[in-house]
């Protein structure tokens, strides 16, 4: 009675399979190392980014606290003005543009505010590696900056510079009040701006502290 002899294996056969595991183990590592190295940089972009948006935010609160000191006095000129006007026992007609020179000595003066680092950041930043929330804050801040300040000087412009009606003979006071009005607006969104930004700051310095 015969044995039948169990196959043996190709004494290359082992070698095969270490260095076959080991090369799949290679490439397993590598495409690891190469999602780690783009972690690494898309964190760097977007962190590099923010710095740049805070830069930014820094930069507006300065140009905002050189404007709204002037723009709540002018709020005080015109009231002034419209003192003198309800004084007198004449009526209060004249040409409004005449009157610019007194209650705004220094014109409009625009908040001259910036985006450019935020438009940036969002093309190019990378800042979904960021915490939403925190991405979220700054562009609410943003939104507010582009519909409450800016919206509201540039609305105060065209009303005031509209038509010619501006250079024609008018009674004073409704104009001037309105003015008075279309300032207090801006004046009181510029404080409150600048409180939102400042509390922005703190947030985005404490996160990076944690």
């Amino acid at each position: 009675m015969s044995t039948a002899n169990t196959p043996s294996l190709p004494s290359w056969f082992g070698r095969a399979v270490v260095e076959g595991t080991l090369i799949v183990f290679a490439v397993v590592l590598g495409f690891l190392v190469n999602e780690w190295r783009e972690d690494v940089a898309d964190r760097r972009a977007a962190e590099a980014a923010m710095g740049r948006v805070v830069a930014e935010i820094e930069a507006n609160i300065e140009a905002l606290e050189d404007v709204v000191a002037y723009h709540e006095e002018v709020v005080e000129r015109i009231g002034a003005r419209l003192a003198e006007i309800e004084a007198s026992p004449e009526l209060a007609e004249g040409v409004l543009f005449d009157e610019f020179p007194r209650v705004l000595p220094r014109g409009v003066n625009a908040p001259g505010l910036s985006r450019f680092a935020w438009e940036h950041a969002q093309q190019h930043g990378r800042l979904n590696v960021l915490p939403y929330e925190r991405v979220s804050e700054v562009a609410r801040i943003y939104e507010m900056q582009a519909y409450g300040v800016e919206s509201t000087w540039r609305q105060i412009v065209e009303l005031m510079f509209s038509g010619p009606q501006i250079m024609s003979p008018q009674d004073l006071v409704p104009s001037l009040r309105f003015t008075q009005i279309g300032f207090t607006e801006l004046a009181s969104q510029e404080r409150f701006l600048i409180g939102q930004y400042r509390r922005l700051l703190e947030e985005i310095g404490e996160a990076e502290v944690g």
